[in-house]
């Protein structure tokens, strides 16, 4: 016996069941491009607004895609917890948070595992071996990046002299691995010692105040390796402000922004680290778009640095 085609309403009554029962299983597939994503962040200064831009421009590649953005302040993490517990009851389909202060991650992640919803850290996070449920992190290798900063400043100090360290906040991983990046290239050079270590917060006014009182307390230095350009160019600024010969002092800084590529270019800085704000921001959606349909991702998603030297600067010059 022959059976007889189905009709048109009976296959789309077959369709719907199909679906309904995929989401009963959890496992219907969603669309990046019918999703919103929250993003929680420090305010865009600086590196952090290429970031967000990055964040942005990325989401405006998939149709209907949309972004929501809250700020908080370098270390405060209740805020920060707030702002994903808001964005929890709005039913965003994915969270990008970028952690504000290191204790509030343990929370963060706990929340968004509860409540189901895919979590990209992005430029920074918890350093743990595995999570569990829908987590990934878009980060850099921040000990790479002290590596290649140190290694380079060794070469021009030739091996010996003194090394100040300019250190972002303690709420940051980043601040840490890149002075312990530096502190581990210093282990080959002995002739280096260590002359004075203190945080200015990312912060370029920081910065030159702490130099410029590092200056007036008579340490005396050869090169200062900074935990970002920010800093390093407020370094720039003290040494200027203190009417010192630009090659006299080396610094370094890390990130290689738009400004630090162009303090490189007039010799205020001696060498930077490029990380690329917009790659990061843009690879934190499409593990967010990923993981709002259920696909694997690479749970570190690493962020590649590139060493910027005089050889290499023309590269970065945007034109």
């Amino acid at each position: 016996m022959i059976s007889k085609p189905r009709s048109r309403a009976a296959r789309r009554l077959g369709a719907r069941l199909v679906v309904i029962l995929l989401i009963a299983l959890g496992w219907a597939p969603i669309s990046a491009s019918a999703a919103t994503i929250g993003v929680s962040m420090v305010p865009p200064v600086a590196f952090f607004q290429f970031l967000r831009d990055g964040i942005q421009e990325r989401a405006k590649t998939h149709a209907d895609l949309t972004v929501r953005f809250a700020h908080a302040e370098t270390g405060d993490g209740a805020t920060q917890i707030e702002q994903v517990k808001a964005f929890i009851r709005d039913k965003v389909d994915a969270l990008i948070i970028l952690p504000v202060e290191a204790a509030a991650t343990r929370e963060i992640t706990r929340l968004a595992q509860e409540a189901d919803i895919p979590l990209v850290y992005v430029n920074n996070g918890p350093r743990e071996d595995w999570f569990a449920g829908r987590v990934a992190l878009a980060l850099p290798n921040d000990l790479v990046a002290g590596r290649l900063q140190m290694s380079m400043l060794a070469q021009l100090m030739n091996g010996r002299g003194r090394l100040a360290i300019i250190r972002g906040p303690a709420s940051h991983s980043a601040s840490a691995l890149r002075t312990q990046g530096v502190k581990e290239v210093l282990d080959d050079f002995p002739g280096i010692t260590i002359a004075a270590e203190e945080a200015a917060d990312w912060d370029r006014k920081r910065a030159a105040a702490l130099v410029a009182r590092w200056l007036a307390e008579g340490r005396r230095i050869d090169a200062i390796a900074a935990n970002n350009d920010e800093m390093a160019m407020g370094a720039a600024d003290a040494l200027e402000a203190a009417k010192i010969p630009r090659d006299q002092i080396l610094i370094g800084g890390v990130d290689g922004t738009l400004d630090g590529i162009g303090a490189m270019r007039s010799r205020r800085i001696h060498v930077t680290v490029f990380q690329d704000a917009a790659l990061e921001g843009g690879r934190a959606v499409e593990d967010a778009a990923k993981l709002i349909r259920h696909e694997p991702v690479q749970q570190y998603d690493w962020i590649p640095f590139d060493l910027v030297t005089d050889k290499t600067l023309l590269r970065y010059i945007k034109s």
